[in-house]
């Protein structure tokens, strides 16, 4: 996925878990594995270890997955 310009492991790891939680109908992991992700990406940004392209980036992602999860619907 060419959308980051230098991948974080730690949100990257968390965002496939959010996409496994997302396919798999398992909308209260998706809702923690959201807020974790939030909280990371806060911590890096505040502590300088991000540069903001990619906290743009990331965020928007989020994003994604907040409405992703405020419109999920179960199939069974």
């Amino acid at each position: 996925m060419g959308l980051f310009s230098k991948k974080d492991k730690e949100l990257e790891s968390v965002i496939n878990q959010i996409r496994v939680d997302l396919s798999n109908n398992y909308k209260d992991n998706a809702v923690e594995n959201i807020k974790k992700l939030e909280q990371l990406l806060e911590e890096k940004s505040s502590g300088g270890k991000m540069k903001e392209k990619d906290y743009l980036s990331y965020k928007s992602l989020l994003d994604d997955f907040k409405h992703d999860v405020a419109h999920f619907k179960r199939t069974y």
